[in-house]
């Protein structure tokens, strides 16, 4: 079981915020810090973090752009180096894409957001060489954002969701998945709908979300906001696996009422309890004579 308490969680926390460096390296540094906690668990814990120092100093970064970006300039002129934006994030406590991004709206007026996305995900296309060099250097010296990230995000989802698919049909459970229920007019959609509800310790299961993270308090608020209390007024009751683990607080969440059962790996088939049919033994015969 991946479950942490209070205590356990805010010392990987103080130790991430604590950490001056790159992310690639803190992350390096927990998994050698923590070693009986989940590598997968503390990067999550990690990714969170990351996320939450940026949406603080974002605005602040963003007002000093000017100045940044005069002394980008002077660093490379004097030293030619390619890892001068990577040292300045490292020095701002910023995510280096971020800084990069910054840099170059201001480098770059005339040009778009989506312009600097290009940018971002292809450094080539910056006319600056050496800027364009800069960037890359932070592109390939970062773990939690930018296009490399956000395609091994992707990817961990999507292998979460189809393992979930697969344990599910294995202890031989009926669903619709969201595909199947965007094509019948549902916007917002659970990962799995069980056809025949079934039983989670004495709780009914109608539905089955899989998040690839680590649920701490703030996420999971944010998930009953913006998802799970939806699914619970429309399709009733259900469970929600944190694949990375979970701060144990969130499964006594009041929110959580009668409406999410929170778990952090798929039940065990002897854990869940499924809707028999006793089928009389007339209608079988009479349906094995239909058959032959």
């Amino acid at each position: 079981m991946v479950i942490l308490n209070y205590e356990q969680y805010n010392e990987i926390v103080q130790f991430i915020q604590n950490f001056r460096g790159l992310s690639i390296d803190c992350n390096r540094e927990l998994v050698h810090r923590f070693p009986q906690h989940n590598p997968d668990t503390l990067g999550s814990i990690l990714a969170r973090e990351v996320r939450q120092r940026l949406k603080q100093s974002h605005a602040k970064i963003s007002a000093r752009a000017e100045s940044l970006l005069a002394d980008y300039n002077k660093q490379v002129q004097s030293t030619g180096s390619l890892n001068v934006l990577l040292k300045m994030a490292i020095s701002l406590r910023f995510p280096p894409l971020s800084l990069c991004r910054i840099i170059l709206i201001k480098r770059y007026p005339e040009n778009t957001k989506s312009d600097v996305t290009e940018m971002l995900r292809n450094p080539d296309l910056i006319k600056d060489s050496i800027l364009g060099a800069n960037v890359g250097y932070c592109m390939y010296n970062e773990n939690m954002e930018g296009p490399i990230t956000d395609t091994i995000r992707r990817c961990i989802g999507e292998e979460y969701e189809v393992k979930l698919k697969q344990m599910a049909r294995a202890v031989g459970m009926s669903f619709y998945d969201e595909g199947d229920l965007r094509r019948t007019g549902y916007d917002k959609t659970p990962d799995l709908k069980l056809a025949i509800p079934c039983l989670y310790k004495g709780r009914i299961v109608n539905w089955i979300e899989s998040k690839a993270s680590f649920g701490d308090m703030e996420t999971h608020i944010g998930y009953m906001r913006d998802q799970l209390v939806s699914y619970g007024n429309r399709f009733g009751s259900g469970m929600v696996i944190y694949w990375f683990g979970y701060l144990d607080m969130i499964a006594d969440y009041g929110e959580n009422a009668d409406y999410v059962t929170i778990v952090d790996t798929f039940p065990a088939p002897e854990e869940l309890e499924f809707l028999r049919f006793n089928i009389p033994e007339d209608f079988k015969q009479e349906h094995e004579k239909i058959d032959s």
